[in-house]
């Protein structure tokens, strides 16, 4: 269905350069394949294999893609509007749509030959979406950074692949998987050592964090928004449903790293984006010890995760749209002090996310911290245990600046500001799933053990 729509879309837009109806004809055709997918998952109580097994349709992977389905169409219902400073540009969403073919299409990922491919289609992508507004000298330099870097990173994916199949005579994931209970060959697992190198890599995560950080500042808003949420959640997504073949070492030496430095470098950050930069990086750090251990509680902090900086991210659009002194066309705002609004409600919901990221019951950020932390005591892994309480702690720290700037604005007697009706329908409903989540907590977990076993 998704290649039919953007068949669709490519030829829609030849003849109609209406760059917002284009928009809303793309957001609605994901709508449906997102229904499409929800109905699939009827399916899921056995495995469907596509071209001679390399790609799987399973119970662990079938969440994941309605997620990121979800995900996009969140962030392309965005474009549907008027913004007043950003002007739409009629590319936009067909990248998505082909950046969305590869996203959904790594998590069901069965073979290391179309592993390659469907990371290099989404990157690819990934990049030309990042400069695609190219009169900005910024978005320009963030994607060539990106290029450069992901390039690095896909070398090592490729080289990696190349070493296994040398090794083996195999690329079929299953079939490595069964090979590996039988042999302990060293070189076999470098090999993949290399693999999950190149993985965290792709997702910026420590050691291999500074140029994500770069990347997300120089990049207009609205593009950070979309590259810092999906692109980790799908490879995040295949390492999970693949942990077996992956050295947890190494995942948890990256685990120690990210929140160590994810924690502490924001304490000295002034700029919006790079504050969650590496807010993104502690999250997805925390999530590590969930893949290594393969428990449910994934799907529960990803849905949090995303849910969450979903509705950040429109936060921060929607106070940049309304700017009277933009910082720049592109990113109207750029420093935490710059978050000023004559919009109680909109404040207060900035806040409430806020302190789901910090863990304060009965938000969602709590319930996935808790979780992940139940899960590794009952494995014996204390000391990663102790490691997510005491650096959530120092991580309220720089939340706390941000919830301090937002709390100055609720005395403001200026002007009201009235937002857009889309964007404010958007923010309403996410909010409401964000605060009720905690009731409906106990169906999802039954509904999860469910599909998965």
């Amino acid at each position: 269905m998704l290649l039919i729509s953007l068949v669709s879309l490519i030829v829609y837009l030849a003849y109609n350069p209406n760059t917002q109806h284009y928009n809303r004809l793309s957001s609605i055709s994901l709508l449906f394949i997102s229904y499409l997918a929800w109905e699939c998952l009827n399916l899921q109580y056995t495995n469907i294999t596509l071209f001679n097994d390399w790609f799987k349709y399973t119970p662990g992977n079938s969440p994941i893609v309605i997620l990121l389905l979800i995900l996009v169409l969140s962030l392309l219902l965005y474009t549907t509007i008027i913004n007043k400073f950003i002007t739409n540009n009629k590319w936009i969403a067909l990248l998505m749509i082909i950046n969305l073919i590869g996203l959904v299409l790594l998590p069901m990922v069965n073979d290391l030959i179309p592993l390659y491919v469907v990371i290099e289609l989404q990157s690819y992508s990934l990049y030309i979406i990042t400069g695609v507004y190219n009169k900005s000298y910024n978005a320009t330099r963030g994607a060539i950074l990106y290029f450069v870097t992901g390039g690095i990173a896909s070398v090592l994916i490729l080289l990696s692949s190349a070493e296994v199949y040398h090794e083996t005579g195999l690329t079929n994931l299953n079939e490595l998987s069964t090979y590996y209970l039988f042999n302990s060959n060293d070189t076999i697992f470098n090999s993949f050592n290399i693999l999950i190198i190149g993985l965290i890599f792709k997702m910026g995560l420590a050691p291999l964090h500074s140029w994500s950080i770069a990347v997300y500042s120089y990049t207009p808003t609205y593009i950070t928004a979309y590259i810092s949420i999906v692109a980790k959640v799908s490879i995040m997504s295949f390492i999970y449903i693949n942990i077996a073949l992956f050295n947890s070492q190494i995942l948890l030496l990256s685990f120690y790293l990210s929140i160590i430095i994810a924690a502490y470098m924001p304490l000295y950050q002034v700029t919006i984006k790079s504050i969650l930069a590496y807010s993104g990086i502690l999250n997805f750090g925390y999530l590590i010890t969930a893949v290594v251990l393969a428990d449910q509680a994934y799907y529960l902090y990803i849905l949090q995760y995303s849910l969450t900086h979903i509705l950040i991210f429109y936060c921060i659009l929607a106070i940049g749209s309304y700017s009277i002194k933009p910082a720049s066309q592109w990113s109207p705002i750029v420093n935490v002090n710059e978050l000023i609004l004559n919009n109680n409600t909109l404040i207060i919901i900035f806040i409430i996310c806020l302190f789901s990221l910090i863990g304060i019951p009965p938000l969602p950020g709590f319930y996935g911290k808790y979780y992940i932390i139940v899960a590794l005591m009952d494995s014996g892994l204390y000391l990663e245990s102790l490691g997510i309480i005491i650096f959530s702690v120092i991580a309220t720290y720089y939340y706390a600046y941000i919830i301090k700037q937002l709390a100055t604005n609720l005395n403001n007697n200026g002007d009201k500001v009235l937002l857009n009706s889309t964007i404010s329908l958007l923010i309403s409903i996410y909010i409401v799933i964000l605060i009720s989540l905690y009731l409906i907590l106990p169906t999802l977990l039954e509904g999860l053990t469910l599909l998965l076993n």
